[in-house]
Formats: C-alpha cells, structure tokens, sequence
C-alpha cells in the first residue's frame, strides 16, 4: 500500500486528478487507479515513466527511502570536496556564517562578470560587491520604464563595489545629457535611493507630465512654487504648474565613475 500513498500523495502535489494525471502519461485511466488503489503494483517500466513525471527516486515510490532525489541527481563529490564539507559541518554558526556570505558574493562574482563600474575612485572594499539594476534615463525624451509599472524596463544589472553610498542605493540611473554639469555630466550613472519625498534643495528622480528628470528640486515658499533646477546654467528652471502631478521616485545619493 506504500506505493498507492505515495503515487496519490504526488499527484495531489501537482493538483492534477487521477484522469488529467494519466492524460499525460502513456498509461490508461483504469490501470493507474488500480496503482492508487492498492489493486496492482507498476512494473519496472512504469515505475521509471512515473519517476521522471513526479522528479522523484523510484526507491521513493516503492517505500525504500524517504529521500526523493533520483540517482542521477546526487552529484559524486570529489576528495577535496567531501573535505570541505566535513570542515564545514566542524563550524560554528559563526564560521558558517562567514563561509556562507564568501559562497554567495562568488556565485554573484560568476553571475555577473560586468566589472566596468567602480564607485568613484575608491577600489574594491574587502571584495565584496553589490548589484543594482541601471535603468536608462529619459529625461525630457518621454517617461522612462524604469519609473512605471511595466514589466519590461529598460535596465541592466551591474556590478559595482560595495561602499558605504552603493549599498544604501535601491537602483541605478543612466543619465543623458548635459543639463546637470558639472556635477552630474552625460553618460554618468547615479546611485537613487528610492523616496517619497525630497527635501528642496536635493537632487532627485522625478516624473512629471509624462516625462523624467533628474534635477535639483527647489521650493520658494515666498512665492509658493516649485521648480526642478539644472546644474548647467544653460538650462531655464522647470516651473511645476501642477504639483499634484509631481511625483519623486528617489533621492540621488552618488554617482558611479
């Protein structure tokens, strides 16, 4: 009977009933309700079709073990291997700790070889790196993705050294143009924490009227305006008419080099 609780057990799993179950094996409805059943027992061959179906062991199926990792899954572990992990297992739950932080910023190191982002000048701190998605920024060239709930935003994840202003940013921008030079010049990605609310006198990311910036919010409460201010003196101060369409996305906090 330990095989009509396991194959019922794992098809429930699935949320499949007995008739979807077998319209996707090469078995008839009645020959598989016998197996749940307790009636009949599957042979070899379809012990083997209900192992790939279910990813389970058919020593599983069978009640010979209650571990569901096939045969082919258990990965053979080289000498050097086994040691590590029995090293491992001899920690404490600090030196786990430690050990676990080391295996995934490697993972994260092979996951994304982009190493062309250095946070200002500084060079790697302690090797640890942290990555943030970049997204293009449209200023004044339509809304960009990145600041609307569309699934496809325009963005790349990068890798950037981990310092005290990158692991405080929730994302990146791309900037174009010039408008906030020299401070902030074109091509420049910026690190944003995202905010509801920045204070005068800050830059930001903001979207208004369809379009995103990144400017400098101002607000002169003598003459009860608000303005998105340019860097580059070029540039006339954006008057915002309408400050209930004013929307900040986040607070730009430093800039990658």
């Amino acid at each position: 009977m330990v095989i009509a609780e396991r194959l019922r057990l794992l098809r429930k799993e699935k949320g499949l009933s007995k008739r979807e179950l077998v319209n996707r094996l090469p078995l008839n409805y009645s020959t598989y309700a016998n197996y749940e059943s307790g009636f009949r027992e599957p042979n070899s061959e379809v012990l083997q079709v209900l192992s790939r179906h279910f990813g389970v062991s058919i020593d599983y199926i069978i009640g010979a073990t209650q571990s569901r990792i096939r045969a082919e899954e258990v990965a053979v572990l080289t000498d050097a291997e086994h040691t590590h992990i029995m090293q491992y297992r001899t920690l404490d739950a600090h030196g786990r700790a430690l050990v676990d932080v080391v295996m995934e910023k490697e993972v994260e190191r092979l996951n994304f070889p982009n190493t062309h982002a250095v946070v200002g000048a500084r060079q790697l701190v302690d090797d640890q790196w942290i990555v943030l998605k970049a997204y293009n920024q449209k200023a004044s060239a339509g809304l960009g993705s990145y600041l609307s709930d569309e699934s496809d935003a325009d963005y790349e994840l990068i890798r950037f050294a981990a310092t005290p202003v990158s692991e405080k940013a929730d994302f990146c921008v791309k900037i174009t143009g010039d408008s906030m030079e020299p401070r902030i010049a074109d091509g420049d990605i910026v690190f944003v924490r995202a905010v509801p609310k920045v204070e005068s006198e800050n830059v930001g990311i903001f979207v208004y009227e369809g379009e995103s910036y990144c400017k400098r919010l101002r607000i002169d409460h003598k003459k009860g305006a608000i303005f998105l201010d340019s860097l580059n003196k070029s540039y006339a101060p954006k008057r915002i008419s309408h400050p209930e369409g004013l929307r900040t996305v986040g607070l730009v906090i430093g800039i990658a080099e």
